[in-house]
């Protein structure tokens, strides 16, 4: 839904990952969620498939997987916490997957109507050879964004 007002939204996604930008990001979207009465879904994006490089080959350390859940845990309870100071209507969840492509499926089987996103400060070399979160989502979501520096 394109161009909707602000007092519209209804569904409202985040993704968090423990920065300062996306705790901004996360303020800005309870405040919005408390003003509008828009539910609030968190999305906490890991990998627990990126391999680690040795001096041989690609390794997958024995406990990497568990680690990088237990911290999305982690960071989900923070973000949680901090929402609920604004709103009642926060839920959330720990995916496994590229972050872009985690919040852009949840936004679209939840018919979200915003996306509440940090600005990451990479360099264009960076967002080249890495691919930039707040850029996918912006060039691929079929809701408005908004992204918070």
């Amino acid at each position: 839904m394109k161009g909707q007002a602000a007092d519209d939204y209804t569904k409202i996604v985040i993704g968090y990952d423990g920065s300062d930008n996306a705790k901004r990001a996360l303020a800005r979207a309870a405040g919005l969620a408390k003003a509008t009465g828009a539910s609030l879904r968190i999305i906490v994006a890991v990998n627990t498939i990126v391999p680690m490089y040795g001096t041989t080959a690609p390794y997958y350390p024995a406990d990497y997987a568990d680690d990088v859940i237990k911290e999305g845990k982690r960071l989900l309870a923070e973000a949680m916490d901090a929402a609920k100071e604004e709103t009642k209507n926060a839920t959330g969840s720990v995916l496994d997957g590229h972050p872009a492509e985690m919040i852009l499926d949840t936004a679209s089987r939840e018919h979200a109507d915003l996306i509440v996103l940090g600005r990451r400060g990479i360099s264009g070399v960076e967002r080249f050879l890495l691919g930039g979160v707040s850029s996918s989502v912006v060039d691929h979501s079929k809701c408005d964004v908004l992204i918070v520096k």
